[in-house]
């Protein structure tokens, strides 16, 4: 299946579930809402009617059973999908994904067991999705020995990081943010999943700056760099998808060379993914001598409001990006001109959230 394709994030979320159900008898999707109208944000749009309600389904309301249940079918040869419309509704099942999941191979000795359970956990932002629906602990979940945590920023890494969470026999959850199911972009439905796992990628090369992010703040720092390019300011950007494992080597290199420094995390920097990168990145001697700048731009500590107008500064966007870098360089900053409302990802975005 080498077949290039141009399709949204929720398109490759659904042409990668519908693929595995296809390829795959013995795989099965699991969650609340799975077959309802709306379909989990359209992207298990079709599949009850085409595989049928014994692989595709719609649960009663009990998340840590169904994930002790998903769990189960998987250490008896199955593949499932276990789909959490919002990441705090699976805190509920966090018995079973920390004191089992996690540790199942560990504790039963049981290392060439292959058990290809995949969970996705979708983040909520905007339209009061308030301090719940927004909470996202995947650093924290990327800690755990066991498990794979993969955030997927763009369709052909969803479309990857699927596949590959529902063949690899290992343990794997997907951070899905909401406001990245209308991106648009190409994948290759080849499997060639590899370059996303315990791996960084660098996206841009440059010698002005150096930039790490992961998960939809990328798109964000994709759009910054395109501003300061016409700047004559060029971006080192590395990101992972990875988040559970990848090595700091190339960005200490590139932090050597460009000597300034940007992490930027998709939730709190407290215990966070850019936290561990600095503490890997200034464990390096040669680095601490070099570097001349370093921030950090993530959200502020503290729960999210509901209210429109509380939530106006909490999320980073490319013009902080932009202007975090340029004050850096000793350069005047831009001002930016709202072009839509804050809390929806376009005025294209109708609901629901």
């Amino acid at each position: 299946m080498k077949s290039n394709c141009n399709v949204s994030y929720i398109e490759a979320v659904n042409l990668a579930l519908d693929y595995i159900l296809s390829t795959n008898k013995r795989s099965a999707c699991i969650g609340l809402g799975i077959n309802d109208p709306k379909r989990i944000f359209s992207t298990t749009k079709n599949l009850v009617e085409k595989f049928g309600e014994s692989r595709v389904i719609e649960p009663p309301t009990s998340e840590n059973a169904l994930t002790g249940i998903t769990f189960g079918m998987c250490i008896r040869g199955y593949s499932v999908c276990l789909i959490h419309q919002r990441f705090d509704f699976a805190l509920l099942s966090f018995d079973q994904i920390i004191n089992t999941i996690s540790k199942w191979k560990f504790m039963f000795g049981k290392k060439d067991l292959k058990a290809s359970c995949l969970i996705r956990l979708i983040v909520g932002r905007g339209w009061g999705q308030g301090p719940t629906h927004s909470q996202s602990y995947h650093s924290f979940l990327a800690s755990l020995p066991g498990l794979k945590v993969l955030y997927p920023f763009d369709p052909d890494s969803v479309y990857k990081s699927i596949t590959y969470g529902m063949n690899s026999g290992q343990p794997t959850i997907i951070i899905e943010h909401r406001w990245l199911h209308q991106s648009v972009g190409s994948i290759m439905k080849d499997f060639s999943y590899n370059k996303y796992i315990s791996s960084i990628i660098q996206l841009k090369k440059g010698s002005s700056f150096t930039i790490f992010t992961y998960g939809y703040m990328v798109p964000e720092a994709l759009k910054a760099i395109e501003i300061l390019e016409a700047e004559n300011i060029s971006i080192d950007l590395f990101i992972t998808v990875d988040i559970s494992d990848f090595s700091c080597k190339d960005i200490i290199k590139s932090v050597i060379k460009n000597k300034y420094l940007m992490l930027i995390d998709c939730y709190s920097s407290k215990c966070s993914i850019v936290n561990d990168v600095a503490t890997k990145i200034f464990s390096n001697e040669e680095c601490r001598k070099e570097i001349k700048s370093f921030q950090i731009l993530s959200l502020e500590e503290g729960n999210e409001s509901t209210s429109y107008f509380k939530t106006k500064n909490r999320y980073k966007t490319h013009k902080d990006i932009v202007n975090r870098i340029l004050s850096s360089l000793n350069k005047k900053t831009k001002e930016f001109h709202e072009e839509t409302h804050h809390d929806i990802p376009g005025e294209w975005f109708k609901g629901p959230f």
